[in-house]
Formats: structure tokens, sequence, C-alpha cells
């Protein structure tokens, strides 16, 4: 049967500018979660780590990555680009005039309906 579902944006007290919508959530083993990630012009989502890996598919938009790998802090992001951050490595992006949006592909970071999220900005 056809249908039309909204879904519900979820937001972080330290990701001001920064929307998240939850898109899959499989409690399988390993767990895989899916989610929307929209930063506004000039946005940044700042430097985190968390105790899961992450694949980010850059859909629109275009960023700067933040990593303490050498390799990649200062690149360049955008549109057909698929960044890997490994489990505990800090990471982050700072959008550009554009804006950013991608998919996340990880191992459980947002949390839902008040769970805690795995995200660790070390302040």
């Amino acid at each position: 049967m056809a249908g039309i579902t909204r879904i519900e944006k979820i937001g972080h007290e330290q990701l001001p500018g920064v929307a998240v919508y939850m898109l899959e959530r499989q409690n399988a083993a390993p767990p895989i979660q899916e989610v929307l990630v929209e930063v506004g012009r000039d946005g940044q989502i700042p430097l985190h780590s968390h105790t899961v890996d992450a694949t980010m598919i850059i859909l629109d938009g275009a960023a700067t990555v933040l990593s303490e790998d050498l390799d990649l802090n200062g690149r360049r992001v955008s549109r057909g680009d698929v960044v890997f951050f490994e489990k505990d490595r800090k990471h982050g992006f700072k959008a550009s005039d554009t804006g950013l949006l991608f998919l996340s592909r990880n191992g459980g970071i947002v949390g839902n309906h008040g769970e805690a999220w795995d995200i660790d900005f070390g302040n």
C-alpha cells in the first residue's frame, strides 16, 4: 500500500544548526543505523568520536573534513565522496556556504526518544 511518512528531526544540544533524521535502525549483530544529517550553511560538526565506525556518503553541499588523522584533516569533500572514520578517532566537518547533507551508516550513534548518543566531544 502506498503512503507517506514524516521522519522526525532529532537534535543534539552540542550540535546547533545540525538536523539529524533517523532512517533505519536494526538491532542485528552488529547493529546498523542509517541517519540523514543536514548541516546548515557555514555550520560545523566539531571534533568528536564514537565507539563505533561510521561511513558518511556526501549527498549534497561541501565541507572541509576535521580529523586527528592528518591525511584527512583539511580535505574538501562534496557530493559523491564517501568518508570513513574508525571508532574512537576524532572527526567532524566544517560545512561550506552551501551547507552539507550526508548519509551516515554506522553501528548506532544517534539516540532516539531520549536515549543517550554515542558521541564524545572531549570537553
